[in-house]
């Protein structure tokens, strides 16, 4: 470290002294010593210099990131690349080093709980080695759904959108998995922005939970979902209530007596991402039935999904369970023809 110091001071030196040229061929032989100690933040910022003092030289610039990225290349892991080959082999060099220093790698016992259903845990999940189970929580039942093994992956309902678990993943060995936190993704847009594209397109081949749970003949919701048509009216409040912003309208998807799903126009992913966990009152009110059947009803947002270029779709779970009745008098309705004005 002390000889790392000095040769720095020793470039600043050289600048000092007017010697550009020999700072800059100190500082290219910095980041090659760096690179091969895996000490990449340092090697980064010594290239970051080497620009500073002039953008202009360009074969010290280019040769120090090829340095860098070769570095990278060699250490990432034999075993994990292995076990991620086809994913690995839709990447460019530059794209398999940005993902894979964007993980994190941790080991979990037989036993131990890597997400549990209803928790906020927006993770890509990577198992590199051991076996895990994910199951579905109904109630007090446990209800096994399928096994994941190394080469497999979890989350992308979570990673990509904006939404709370809806299955709970449990370790059957010592199991390592690697994780990406959805957080990189808005700096991979800046860095790497093809990046996303392809690892939503490696991800979307997997088997998805909803066809899992269809397969068992199970409903995740329980409650049956009506759509009525029409719109509603959402209002943000805060934890007392009292309303935050000012009402906005939105399209009616569907409802149960649990809940109710939303579309809305967004055009940020971020702007949706502020949603989740936010608490909101909805007023509805079918025009062919009078106001002793409208709905105001609080709930909390569980659910974000964006979709670019088309409007977000938004769940919201209800306080209190709404009548039955009244989902079965919806249900008999046809769909308004018009808008409707709240």
């Amino acid at each position: 470290m002390e000889s790392l110091i000095e040769k720095e001071k020793l470039a600043q030196n050289y600048l000092d002294e007017g010697n550009k040229d020999a700072a800059i061929k100190l500082l290219f032989e910095l980041v090659a010593v760096c690179a091969r100690g895996k000490n990449f933040e340092a090697a980064e910022a010594m290239r970051s210099r080497i620009f500073e003092i002039d953008a202009m030289a360009l074969d010290e610039i280019i040769r120090s990131g090829e340095i860098i990225e070769e570095a990278k290349k060699q250490a990432i892991d034999s075993g994990h690349r292995q076990a991620w080959a086809a994913l690995y082999d839709t990447l460019s060099v530059e794209e398999a080093n940005t993902f894979y220093f964007a993980l994190t790698t941790t080991v979990y016992q037989a036993g131990e709980e890597i997400f549990r259903q209803g928790d906020w845990k927006p993770r890509l999940y990577l198992v590199n080695s051991g076996r895990a189970k994910i199951v579905y929580l109904q109630g007090d039942r446990e209800v096994f759904l399928k096994n994941i093994e190394k080469g497999e992956f979890v989350g992308e309902d979570t990673f990509f959108s904006f939404a709370i678990c809806t299955t709970t993943m449990i370790a059957q060995s010592r199991t390592e998995i690697s994780y990406l936190d959805s957080g990189v993704l808005k700096a991979w847009r800046t860095t790497s922005p093809v990046l996303e594209s392809k690892l939503q397109s490696f991800t979307s081949r997997a088997e998805k939970i909803t066809d899992l749970l269809d397969a068992k003949r199970m409903d995740r919701r329980v409650l049956r979902r009506i759509n009525p048509g029409g719109k509603a009216a959402a209002l943000l409040v805060d934890s007392s209530g009292k309303p935050v912003g000012k009402p906005f309208k939105v399209e009616l998807y569907d409802i149960s007596q649990g809940g109710i799903c939303f579309m809305v126009r967004i055009t940020k992913r971020e702007t949706a991402g502020l949603l989740l966990g936010k608490r909101v009152c909805i007023s509805y009110l079918h025009p062919q039935l009078d106001t002793s059947h409208s709905i105001k009803q609080s709930g909390t947002i569980v659910g974000v999904h964006f979709h670019p270029f088309e409007d977000c779709s938004v769940n919201v779970k209800f306080d209190t369970l709404l009548p039955e009745s009244l989902i079965e008098q919806l249900e008999k309705l046809p769909p308004p023809s018009h808008n409707l004005d709240l």
